[in-house]
C-alpha cells in the first residue's frame, strides 16, 4: 500500500464533517481526507430503517449555535 500525504485531515463525516469537506473543496487547492470510523455517514442523524416497520429518522436533537450554546 502507498504512502499518501494530505494537507488536511477531517475527523469525522457528520454534517461538520462534510461541510469542511464542501469548503475545502470549492474554495481551496488542498489535498484532504474525511475519516469515518463508522460504516456509514451523517454522525448523529440517520435513518433506522430496522427496528420499525417504517423508516424513522434519529439524531440531531440539538444543533450547537456559534453564538449560543444552550
Amino acid at each position: 500500500m502507498a504512502n499518501k500525504t494530505y494537507d488536511v485531515a477531517i475527523i469525522g463525516c457528520g454534517s461538520s464533517g462534510i461541510a469542511a469537506g464542501i469548503e475545502l473543496l470549492s474554495q481551496s487547492n488542498l489535498n484532504f481526507i474525511i475519516l469515518e470510523a463508522r460504516n456509514r455517514v451523517g454522525g448523529r442523524a440517520y435513518t433506522d430503517q430496522h427496528s420499525l416497520n417504517f423508516p424513522f429518522d434519529l439524531g440531531a436533537e440539538w444543533i450547537h449555535e456559534y453564538d449560543s450554546n444552550n
